[in-house]
């Protein structure tokens, strides 16, 4: 009885999954609307009723979709250093993520259904947070909430602009960008907010430039 308990179970999150991978894909493909119930059962290779079965609907199943495909995304925080180290850490985690899974990136960010946005809303928030913590700075003042919610916004845009324009400029300067941006923009928190700290261990590391060769004549 235990074997065939089991075995249901199994065949249930098999099922459940192979939905919840249609749904992904077809999500990244089509708009909500475009997207039927249908379609979602025969992608998966399963009955029409276990859509409901699983999810409730339609509705429901596109928020699991969503959800996974933020899952793709998520990156572990960086190690113990620095600010500077830690923030460009961070970064090049985010764009490596991105460069794995960019139709899962577009999907989300492009996205204009209220699901996605509120997915996209909610990971801002935590990354308000996890930002802070890597900079050593209270999130809970204001202005320093302001600057990371814009700084993110930048993030997004940025990266989306980097996938459509087939990756011209290469990671490393696109860390480098991202992290002058934001010391940037914590110096202005710094002037809206005096008892901030403007980080200035965000600054870039200087390059060393080689000395051009003269011609002798």
């Amino acid at each position: 009885m235990r074997v065939m308990s089991t075995s249901r179970a199994e065949r249930a999150a098999s099922t459940r999954g192979k939905l919840l991978d249609a749904a992904v894909q077809l999500f990244l493909d089509k708009p909500y609307d475009e997207v039927s119930v249908h379609d979602l059962a025969d992608t998966a290779g399963v009955a029409y009723g276990l859509v409901a079965h699983h999810f409730g609907n339609k509705r429901g199943i596109h928020v699991e979709a969503m959800r996974q495909i933020a899952r793709m995304l998520t990156q572990a925080p960086p190690p113990p250093g620095p600010p500077g180290m830690r923030i460009r850490h961070f970064i090049r985690d985010h764009l490596a993520a991105i460069r794995q899974n960019p139709a899962a990136y577009l999907g989300l960010m492009l996205s204009a259904d209220s699901d996605s946005r509120a997915i996209v809303d909610s990971g801002k928030q935590l990354a308000v947070q996890s930002t802070s913590e890597i900079l050593g700075l209270d999130s809970e003042r204001p202005a320093l909430r302001l600057v990371l919610r814009s700084w993110l916004v930048t993030v997004n845009e940025v990266a989306v602009a980097w996938i459509q324009d087939g990756y011209l400029f290469p990671a490393e300067d696109m860390v480098e960008l991202l992290t002058a941006t934001l010391a940037e923009l914590l110096r202005q928190a710094a002037r809206l907010d005096p008892e901030l700290d403007p980080v200035p261990g965000l600054s870039a590391p200087k390059r060393s430039v080689s000395p051009k060769k003269t011609s002798r004549t």
